[in-house]
């Protein structure tokens, strides 16, 4: 084993000369804010708050940051300690002197009412750095289809890895503590400076056992994009189920290790995004929980970092919404991940800090983990500031969770499974090539920038969005089923649906392609009302994207909208309405489908659409021309829960919410805790139940709700 890093060295030496031991040196203050008695009601697991090592290593940082949390107490429910400062895994010598600190520490904090727990930042590791004062053992590390590997992270099936995880977990749970947390390094994607893994020797002898296939690392690869589009898909999948299992199994070691150590101890798992690694949360959870069935807790994360482009925050909430989704409903804590590293704290605002976590809440999660405060040696008085407003918003988070709790969200639903990943790259270059499946998929999330709800996952999903390939990941049942109902769709997903032979029920057929000079123009048609004759010009000359008419099939299609050039001409149908034969209502884009939607005809189209490819279930959308992403969710047939955000720095002044269904009453909650009645009455000049909401200022986050 190497010797630790200087940096390595100072990240624990640093605790001061007097050691662990010297703990009963310092004098500590009175608990404020929350009795000691009442510690445990802390555990909720709403606002947690994870601290890096340079905060709770030293003494007199350790000190401080008690201090700090004290300030505004009662703000922090719990605690969760780094193990470590850089990414790769630690020597496990080193894991055993920092797990008898902390033994020492997490005392201290539930003294101050707060829950504390272990953030074991590094299983198998993330990525290559510090290499010198990391574990180094001739274990296999990750390696890519190319043979390339990376020397910060193991292969999580290898022998010594999993003696390593075990010894390793066991010495975290000896040390009590609240709840220990596997963080996101447990994943095959990602591992710096490769990407997809783990093609090592005995991984791939494992699978070549699995599919009774001999194969070698370029063999394997070869065949993933050799044969049949059934053949390679079919292969395709069996290597996530493949990875699937390699997770769990890693899973099988640590719950085993911690719960022999400390029966009943809740165990944690931080995800982002996991298409290659198969999604497979529910039983990776069923396996964390072991046979006694202990709590298991979720932290759903993705990439946003700064408010450089506060898009991010939206498009972070989507990924967050789609992890959750996976989740059973037996996991109640989950902690969405706000990470502002390197946690510079003019890099992100509080504002936007303490909105995405509301956003979060929104798509699903039931509580946040705020990865916020400095990974420096330094006082934290600059993020004094972020403790208050975060104090100020616990409120507001607290009524989210109570009135949203796990009830899943219901809207448009970007279609997509736990083998949606199989289906990139079809033409080759897998799995290393594009995304075209999941970044197809992810592009019809533009409809919640102009006030569609959208949710994620079919269990309350009154239409379906496909787009590109990805339904070939679906049986011809499941595909009956989406058709059955409303579905929204571009010409792309209609070329792959014909492969499959169903295109009959889309009513249409692609026409002539119009690369150029092609401007939309919406029908004189009820679903277009008042904008019929309004235009939509993309600009093909500098977005290029091929323009498809579309022909019909069946004399029941209905135009809603054609294609003219700039000097008139008429280039063909761009958009259609459809009523199937199995009683599903379709609409197909061949222009610019998922983009250049955010003006007020073709936004109020969309709506209208969506509205009537739902048969009157889309349960809220936004009447008013506004930027506002709605996230609503149906807790009873008399109930409704509708979170709004204004992700706009233009105020909505007098926003309107169109209903599927009248309510006796109506609450307003917005995020700095004020709350009111609203009228219920409707408006007189449409069919529609309608409720007018407060103005909606810039940035913010609010809560509808109704019920009767």
């Amino acid at each position: 084993m190497k010797p630790r890093s200087e940096i390595h060295r100072r990240d624990f030496i640093r605790t001061t000369a007097v050691g662990v031991g010297g703990l009963g040196l310092i004098t500590w203050p009175a608990a404020t804010g929350i009795a000691a008695s009442e510690r445990h009601a802390a555990a909720n697991g709403l606002v947690a708050f994870r601290v890096g090592t340079e905060q709770w290593m030293p003494n007199d940082r350790f000190a401080a940051l008690l201090d700090f949390f004290d300030k505004c107490p009662g703000t922090a429910d719990e605690i969760a300690f780094f193990t470590s400062g850089t990414h790769p895994p630690l020597p496990l010598d080193e894991i055993r002197r920092r797990a008898a600190l902390l033994a020492e520490r997490m005392p201290r904090v539930r003294e101050r009412g707060m829950a504390a727990g272990i953030n074991l930042l590094s299983t198998m590791g993330h990525h290559e750095e510090n290499l010198e004062g990391s574990l180094d053992e001739p274990w296999q590390r990750v390696m890519d289809p190319q043979g390339a590997v990376s020397r910060g992270s193991y292969c999580p099936a290898s022998d010594g890895l999993l003696d390593y995880v075990d010894k390793v977990y066991t010495a975290l749970a000896e040390t009590s503590p609240d709840f220990l947390w596997i963080d996101d390094d447990v994943r095959l994607m990602g591992h710096m400076p490769i990407g997809s893994t783990c093609f090592c020797p005995a991984c791939v002898q494992r699978f070549s056992q699995q599919t009774g296939r001999p194969f070698t690392r370029e063999t394997l690869v070869a065949a993933f994009d050799t044969g049949t589009r059934d053949e390679r898909l079919a292969l395709r999948k069996q290597w996530l189920d493949h990875n699937r299992a390699a997770i769990n199994h890693l899973f099988e070691v640590i719950e085993r290790a911690v719960h022999k150590a400390k029966p009943g101890l809740t165990l944690g798992f931080m995800t982002g995004d996991r298409f290659y690694e198969g999604y497979d949360f529910a039983a990776w959870a069923k396996t964390l929980a072991g046979p006694a069935k202990s709590e298991v807790r979720w932290r759903p994360g993705g990439g946003f970092y700064s408010d450089e482009s506060l898009t991010g925050l939206v498009g972070k909430a989507h990924d967050v919404g789609r992890q959750v989704s996976q989740l059973p409903p037996e996991v109640r804590v989950i902690q969405s991940e706000i990470e502002n590293f390197p946690y510079d704290r003019l890099r992100k605002s509080v504002e936007a800090t303490v909105i995405e976590a509301a956003a979060h809440m929104a798509a699903g999660t039931t509580g946040t983990a705020f990865n916020v405060l400095s990974q420096r040696p330094d006082p934290l008085d600059e993020y004094e500031m972020m403790l208050r407003r975060i104090a100020q918003m616990k409120p507001f988070y607290q009524a989210l969770r109570d009135e949203l709790g796990r009830h899943p969200l219901a809207g448009v639903w970007p279609a997509w499974n736990k083998d949606i990943f199989a289906a990139n790259s079809l033409g080759g270059a897998w799995p290393q090539g594009g995304s075209d499946a999941i970044g197809n998929m992810q592009r019809a999330y533009v409809l919640g920038e102009i006030g569609i709800p959208v949710c994620y996952g079919p269990q309350k999903s009154v239409v379906t969005a496909l787009c590109g390939p990805s339904l070939f990941t679906f049986s011809r049942d499941e595909l009956q089923k989406i058709f059955s109902g409303g579905v929204l769709m571009d010409v792309a997903a209609w070329h792959f649906l014909d492969q499959l032979g169903l295109s009959g029920w889309t009513g249409v057929k692609p026409g002539p392609e119009r690369p150029r000079d092609a401007i939309e123009v919406l029908s004189d048609h009820p679903l277009n009302g008042r904008y019929a004759g309004w235009s939509r010009d993309c600009r093909q000359s500098f977005w290029h994207e091929t323009a498809q008419a579309l022909e019909p099939t069946s004399p029941s299609i209905e135009t809603l909208a054609r294609m003219i050039d700039y000097v008139g001409h008429d280039l063909g149908i761009s958009m259609t309405a459809f009523t199937n034969e199995l009683g599903g209502r379709v609409a197909v884009m061949g222009y610019f489908p998922w983009s250049m939607m955010h003006h007020l005809g073709k936004s109020s189209q969309m709506k209208s659409v969506c509205a009537w490819l739902s048969n009157s279930r889309l349960p809220a959308w936004m009447d008013s021309f506004a930027r506002t992403h709605l996230w609503v969710r149906e807790p009873s047939p008399d109930r409704l829960a509708c979170v709004l955000l204004n992700a706009s720095l233009d105020p909505v002044a007098e926003p309107v919410l169109n209903l599927a269904r009248k309510y006796s009453e109506y609450r307003w909650t917005t995020m700095d805790g004020n709350s009111q009645t609203l009228d219920p009455s409707t408006a007189a000049d449409s069919q529609t139940p309608r409720v007018r909401l407060p103005a909606i200022r810039p940035w913010s986050v609010s809560l509808l709700t109704a019920k009767g």
